[in-house]
């Protein structure tokens, strides 16, 4: 099913680009790279989760953000390393990705779980959902921009960002499951803001 939500959502996309920009285009292939990634994790968390008896949540909380954020990650590396690591590029990309792999998400979760949905659950989640695997995404790109100029920082660097993203989605997969589903979901959205609001007092600063 996984897959065939991939296609219905991909092939029209792709045509889209067509008519695209080359920056709109770069952006989008992203985008549809974070879905193929979503498709990827959903398969390794399945068989993970049939190899070693686990439960859903288990799974949620102990084998998905492992999967996720390192899949997730593999785009960006790929791109900083062949490409650029321009940080301008490639933050907006890692956002790309993290959004991607939201969106297939959430229309899987749509369509498995159809009789339990509603408008407030699709708002909410899609913001917040959308959110938390790109801010995940974001803070490992945000390493990966460090990867020609200071690579004894990249390194290491790389791991505690991981890391961060790791324990961050795996926090958040438990919040929801849980009967503060509300601060789980609220907490992407606060954290997005809080970021917003600290770029914009460094931008004046360094305009001032």
């Amino acid at each position: 099913m996984v897959y065939v939500i991939l296609i219905c959502i991909a092939v029209p996309l792709l045509l889209l680009m067509t008519l695209m920009d080359a920056r709109s285009r770069l952006l989008t292939g992203f985008m549809l790279v974070g879905m193929l990634t979503a498709a990827s994790a959903y398969e390794i968390n399945s068989t993970v989760q049939v190899m070693f008896w686990m439960t859903g949540q288990e799974v949620s909380v102990r084998v998905a953000p492992v999967i996720e954020e390192l899949l997730k990650a593999v785009p960006i590396l790929f791109y900083s390393v062949a490409v650029s690591d321009d940080r301008k590029i490639l933050l907006p990309l890692s956002m790309a990705v993290g959004i991607g792999f939201a969106i297939l998400e959430n229309a899987y979760l749509l369509t498995a779980y159809i009789d339990q949905v509603t408008i407030s659950w699709a708002l909410v989640r899609g913001l917040s959902t959308s959110l938390s695997h790109g801010l995940c995404t974001l803070t490992v790109g945000y390493g990966m921009s460090f990867v020609r100029k200071q690579k004894k920082l990249f390194y290491t660097g790389i791991f505690g960002l991981l890391s961060l993203a790791m324990t961050f989605h795996a926090v958040f997969n438990l919040l929801i499951q849980l009967q503060y589903d509300w601060i789980g979901m609220g907490l992407p959205i606060l954290l997005f803001t809080m970021a917003g609001a600290i770029r914009q007092i460094v931008r004046r600063k360094t305009c001032g």
